[in-house]
């Protein structure tokens, strides 16, 4: 061969491996589908190795390698089998970090305990899959459909599909990371949203309850001071109904402050021994209360275990 045509033959192979890297490259989706992802990767693997069989292994919370996607083996072997790393091919090849090119497996002794009928033609490609220095799961590709055993270019594709994968693996890893982030930011923003809705809704309710008795106290006053000829039952009256609608915003501003502290998530809880016979007796001669049941003609008596 003549070294122009040497130099063409290296021209054009460089320019298909260009080529290939561009096609993988502008693959890489930016996507935390990690299935859609996968598959893709492993169909790019075996198209351009013309591979029979194939499968990308990720691994799992308890440092095991599982099957997430197959090409061309049983099914029933694929949703069953596992192996730990530093196991098996696949476990041998993501401890050690190292991708392995076998081009006849019969003839290396160290694999031969681990033919079990797996391979047509004894030679495959075991790539493993890292990311900074961490290794998310192997690429393993058997049986090239010629017949002929896998070579340094195969090698070469199945090492530039395992990086691209990695890349893709994190960044779908970190998308769902992110996505989850967005969904609790989202809670928490709803959470918030309702509570200004809570907050609206209670400071307009407060807002109506104050107006009432301050419209009572504001009546009552105004009538006493405007009427000259005010008989003492009815300034008597009057001054009930002041006392009564005082106590109601006493009750309202002491709920309020409750409310407060109970959303700053203090908590805060008043607990005191009291005498209950007390505060019965003090109730029941308020003058409200004692009021009421005059009108009712109703005689009210509290009994007490103390006598």
């Amino acid at each position: 061969m003549s070294e122009v045509a040497t130099i063409n033959e290296n021209s054009s192979d460089i320019k298909r491996k260009l080529a290939i890297l561009q096609e993988i490259s502008s693959s890489n989706l930016l996507t935390d589908h990690l299935s859609t992802i996968v598959n893709l990767m492993l169909e790019l693997a075996m198209n351009y190795t013309d591979a029979e069989k194939g499968s990308i292994m990720l691994v799992d919370p308890k440092d095991e390698l599982y099957i997430y996607a197959a090409r061309g083996i049983d099914i029933a072997f694929v949703r069953s089998y596992k192996v730990k790393i530093g196991e098996g091919i696949a476990g041998h090849v993501a401890k050690t970090k190292k991708p392995l090119l076998v081009k006849d497996i019969t003839k290396e002794k160290r694999y031969h305990s681990m033919l079990k009928g797996h391979y047509r033609t004894s030679s495959f490609i075991c790539a493993p899959i890292i990311s900074k220095n961490r290794v998310l799961g192997v690429i393993n590709i058997n049986d090239k459909k010629s017949g002929e055993p896998f070579n340094e270019e195969d090698l070469w594709f199945i090492r530039v599909v395992s990086n691209q994968a990695a890349i893709a693996i994190e960044n779908a890893m970190l998308i769902k990371k992110l996505n989850a982030k967005a969904e609790e930011l989202e809670e928490l923003n709803k959470k918030l949203i309702e509570s200004d809705l809570v907050k609206t809704e209670f400071i307009t309710r407060i807002s109506h309850e104050l107006r009432t008795p301050l419209n009572s106290i504001k009546g009552s006053i105004y009538y006493l001071k405007e009427t000259k000829d005010v008989t003492p039952p009815e300034r008597m009256e009057f001054y009930e109904i002041i006392s009564k609608e005082t106590d109601k915003l006493i009750t309202i501003v002491e709920n309020l402050l409750n409310f407060l502290r109970l959303e700053d998530e203090l908590k805060l809880i008043d607990k005191r021994i009291i005498d209950l016979q007390s505060v019965i007796n003090e109730v029941k001669d308020s003058g409200l209360i004692s009021k009421v049941l005059r009108e009712k003609n109703v005689r009210l008596e509290v009994l007490s275990s103390n006598g």
